[in-house]
């Protein structure tokens, strides 16, 4: 699925736009095809944003996700070519907020874990534009809920393979996250991204994020 251009917005339960599942990083939203007029364009080309808004494509769902007042919402939009645009527009302008397109290939699977795929194969999948190379990394997230899911996991010793590369976030709760290839490396600490904030946890206390 995530390598076909064909590949269509995902039709599945939208994200709420309030509550614990609202803007969560690496979601993709829908805006009002005048979105581009009431945004703050932090970096690329504004003149990009309003051909990508009247062209009816998604923007993704970057940290901070939501302004404090929680009137706005971060987002930005991956360009092929490695371009990047960042920007904010106001929550009001989103149509729809929905959750990585679901991961159907054979390249890699973990039985018993959904994946979600985002990064290029996701943009290629979402918008039709050329953006897998033979270089392209596997982005896949796979989210944790509950204590006797992190033990399941942690009990499959999952390796993961170079070619094609794939890189596997953990996510757990809908929100810490991390990378298993970090996680299986001996370091005692690993990096942890929420949807606001970056920080060192021991992999010790890995668990206490699901509480």
């Amino acid at each position: 699925m995530a390598g076909s251009a064909a590949a269509a917005w995902p039709r599945e339960p939208s994200l709420t736009k309030s509550g614990p599942d609202a803007f969560r990083r690496h979601a993709f939203v829908r805006v009002t095809n005048d979105a581009f007029r009431h945004a703050v364009v932090e970096s690329g080309d504004p003149d990009v944003l309003r051909d990508w808004v009247k062209c009816a494509r998604p923007l993704i769902v970057r940290r901070p996700c939501l302004s404090d007042d929680g009137r706005e919402v971060f987002l930005g939009v991956s360009l092929p070519g490695r371009r990047r645009l960042a920007c904010r527009i106001p929550v009001d302008a989103v149509v729809e907020v929905a959750p990585p397109p679901v991961w159907h290939g054979d390249a890699f699977q973990v039985p018993g874990f959904p994946l979600r795929v985002f990064g290029s194969h996701a943009w290629q999948a979402l918008t039709g534009l050329e953006y897998v190379t033979p270089a392209s990394d596997l982005d896949l997230l796979l989210g944790i809920s509950t204590q006797a899911e992190w033990e399941a996991l942690l009990a499959r010793g999952i390796t993961l393979p170079v070619h094609p590369r794939i890189d596997l976030e953990v996510v757990f709760g809908g929100d810490a996250s991390f990378h298993w290839r970090e996680f299986l490396s001996p370091s005692a600490d690993i990096l942890i991204k929420s949807n606001r904030n970056i920080w060192l946890q021991g992999k010790d206390r890995l668990a206490e994020l699901l509480a």
